[in-house]
């Protein structure tokens, strides 16, 4: 039972690759000079808040036709302003990986300096230390120096990626899913447990699921270490 999971996560995690839907985020906008909306192609009348415009890609189409649109949001990297505080899909959509960046470098760095370290994420880092990490990302992006001649303190580093799953928006493991794994967790046949889990894993959304066994593969490195 347990390989035929994997082998299903392993399926699941294979389609999804690089295959992240986001919804559009669109917002009243007024245009000036004429316009017409890129999904029915009809003129946009009126002389304020004549449609509405994505946020993160640009897409310019009327309210009534934005619960049309299909979810296809290609974030454009000139309209997402930060790093850190950005919806985790939005991130991984506009930068085009599986994963934020933040995470894979900061992950890559802890594991290449900081498994041995005791309290990895348990002691803190300087606020300061770690408002500059951040900083950095949002400045910077995957250029964002965090090495050992800039950042010798580790717990800088498990710090900057502690805060950066605390101010994402929609939380790792999202609002809507979270109660499901506290029911799943309650299971007493263990089997049944991890068949209950897995579901609720599915109900992630792509980059979710994806961030979260990154994550946890992490993790595990450092409980052996």
């Amino acid at each position: 039972m347990i390989s035929s999971l994997v082998r299903r996560a392993a399926l699941t995690h294979n389609d999804n690759h690089f295959n992240y839907e986001k919804t559009h985020n669109f917002k009243v906008h007024t245009f000036r000079g004429p316009h017409w909306c890129e999904y029915c192609a009809n003129f946009m009348w009126g002389l304020i808040a004549q449609g509405v415009r994505c946020s993160d890609c640009g897409l310019n189409v009327h309210k009534q036709c934005s619960k049309h649109v299909p979810n296809d949001c290609q974030p454009d990297l000139k309209r997402i302003k930060k790093v850190y505080c950005c919806d985790l899909t939005t991130l991984v959509k506009a930068h085009n990986t599986q994963r934020p960046m933040v995470v894979d470098i900061c992950i890559r760095e802890i594991e290449a300096r900081g498994l041995k370290s005791e309290g990895l994420y348990r002691v803190s880092g300087f606020t300061e230390h770690i408002e500059d990490v951040k900083m950095a990302f949002d400045r910077d992006g995957e250029k964002a120096d965090i090495s050992a001649n800039i950042y010798p303190d580790i717990n800088i580093i498990t710090g900057a990626l502690k805060l950066y799953f605390r101010d994402l928006p929609i939380p790792i493991i999202t609002y809507d899913t979270y109660s499901k794994f506290i029911e799943a967790a309650k299971i007493s046949n263990a089997d049944e447990r991890l068949e209950a889990v897995h579901e609720v894993l599915m109900l992630l959304p792509p980059a979710h699921y994806e961030t979260l066994r990154y994550l946890m593969i992490h993790l595990k490195k450092v409980t052996m270490n």
